[in-house]
């Protein structure tokens, strides 16, 4: 088998590995009136968050729909997430799209949409969309309005996000595709939040409280598997060498565009969990956006030593009764074998509604301001 088979299959062996570990959990990734938090990436809503949005030389597509029967609006902003000097610049940038009903779009990051209908882009133009700057690593935040940037909730939209670049067959193929996070408004108590939901206020803050718009959850799962371990099918197919690295891109569930303050939090990694169910923990802060991968000092325990079995699971959240946010998050899995081939997968990290321990993923309140709109 060439080496390019073993990569597939070793990511299909990654992938049935997932989804044996998250057999109980896979429903809460559904969108399910009356549950604790009905954050999803699988149905339509009236915020998405794209958590990693990079221009790095890969670049990332961006892919939004209307789902629903009337036109609809979109304020969106992009969050530079970059350090300096060991401070978050969240730098935003925000733009304005239109879509008209069931319209589908897409554009670069690293090169924006101009508002051209004899270009090569396919569909309909939603509006200018600004570029980001060469080196930008952060997120995008899109939020349904009405036409005078009204917050309304249609729970119309639904996005993808495709991050990297094919270099060649057999070479270094880093590209990889996930959802976008989706925060529904709860519209009534018949809406995705249960009897809790009332109708959208209309104002300038999203109120994340199973009301207006449903609370985030309070943990994520990651299965995952240790870093730095072999994958064990490329290494069937293909000989010794191979190695496996997870990269973590997480943000606090709770943004402030108005007043441009960053958000930061802290996350307790707690339970780890290795082959043998021994139990594992480690926390580390979050300021803005945080991208890793699992070799670095705070993840010990999840390196193929610490953990000291090849696959282990995780809860992700903030430490209890501490009025620490969430965080929302994707994982890119890079397998290489090794002849330096490679492929990428990325995972959406399932939500852990369970509040009972031993998950003790209690949903949090918290909001989402956007500019003044007066």
């Amino acid at each position: 088998m060439s080496t390019e088979q073993g990569l597939r299959a070793g990511l299909l062996a990654g992938i049935m590995v997932r989804v044996m570990l998250m057999a109980g959990t896979i429903s809460a990734q559904g969108m399910v009136a009356g549950t604790a938090s009905a954050f999803t990436t699988e149905r339509p809503t009236s915020v998405l968050i794209f958590p990693k949005v990079v221009n790095t030389n890969p670049d990332t597509i961006i892919q939004i729909t209307n789902t629903g029967q009337m036109m609809t609006h979109a304020h969106c902003f992009y969050t530079d997430g970059r350090t300096v000097g060991g401070r978050a610049v969240w730098q935003v940038t925000d733009f304005e799209i239109t879509l008209t009903r069931q319209q589908p779009t897409h554009w670069s990051v690293a090169q924006g949409r101009a508002v051209n209908p004899n270009d090569s882009l396919d569909g309909l133009d939603p509006g200018l969309i600004p570029p980001v700057p060469l080196g930008f690593t952060g997120f995008l935040t899109c939020v349904e309005v009405a036409a005078d940037g009204t917050p309304v909730s249609a729970n119309s939209l639904k996005g993808e996000a495709t991050v990297g670049d094919i270099t060649f067959l057999g070479g270094t193929n880093n590209v990889s595709k996930y959802n976008a996070i989706g925060i529904p408004a709860c519209g009534s108590p018949q809406g995705p939040c249960g009897g809790t939901g009332e109708g959208n206020d209309g104002d300038n803050v999203l109120d994340l409280n199973n009301e207006e718009y449903a609370a985030c959850p309070g943990g994520l799962y990651l299965n995952f598997i240790a870093e730095g371990a072999a994958d064990p099918a490329i290494e069937a197919n293909s000989g010794p060498g191979s190695v496996v690295s997870t990269n973590l891109t997480l943000i606090p569930c709770g943004m402030d565009f108005e007043n441009l303050v960053p958000e930061t939090t802290a996350v307790t990694v707690d339970p780890i969990r290795n082959e043998f169910e021994e139990r594992l923990s480690t926390s580390f802060p979050v300021d803005c956006w945080f991208s890793s991968s699992l070799d670095g000092a705070n993840f010990v325990p999840m390196t193929l030593n610490g953990l000291g079995t090849t696959y282990g699971k995780a809860i992700l959240r903030p430490a209890l009764n501490s009025g620490r946010l969430p965080v929302l998050g994707v994982a890119n899995v890079l397998h290489t074998a090794a002849d330096t081939s490679s492929d990428t997968a990325a995972m959406n990290l399932h939500i852990c509604n369970e509040q009972s321990p031993p998950s003790s993923c209690v949903p949090v309140n918290s909001e989402i301001r956007l500019p003044s709109l007066h």
